[in-house]
């Protein structure tokens, strides 16, 4: 099976990895709101990884807080409802996830930017969720529909 341009980019070029989530748009960069903060512009080299597997626990934790004040206004057949579907969303983030970084040796595909790209899209998916949810609890008053 040929190479496909994109791995043997990454392959061949160190650090690329980045450079890759961003032109794949794995990265939260073009799907945070406008005006959402870096939450790891302090960051370099080796605090990059750290700081966006914290970053996306906060995300985890923000999305189950929303989960749970949710659950409190609905009624119990759409509380029911949610709480089935919060988890199978969360299955598919995960499996998402895997698709995207799956790969057989993701540090050999990824080099060192592996664990900080999986973060940081799990931030991405974990946030667009949260806005979701939100449209949910706090309604938009001109819009008839949730979402």
């Amino acid at each position: 099976m040929r190479e496909g341009k994109t791995a043997l980019f990454l392959r061949m070029s160190p650090g690329a990895g980045a450079l890759a989530c961003v032109l794949l748009g794995s990265m939260p960069l073009g799907s945070q709101p406008a005006g959402e903060r870096d939450p790891c512009a302090h960051a370099y080299g080796p605090d990059l990884s750290p700081c966006w597997a914290r970053e996306a626990e906060r995300a985890d934790d923000e999305m189950q807080e929303v989960v749970l004040a949710l659950r409190k206004e609905l009624p119990k057949r759409a509380s029911k409802s949610l709480e089935k579907a919060q988890e199978h969303w969360l299955e598919f983030r995960d499996a998402h996830l895997q698709t995207l970084y799956g790969v057989e040796s993701p540090t050999k595909t990824w080099g060192l930017d592996y664990p900080i790209c999986l973060s940081m899209s799990r931030v991405a998916l974990t946030r667009a969720r949260t806005r979701e949810l939100l449209r949910i609890l706090e309604p938009d008053e001109e819009t008839l529909c949730p979402l």
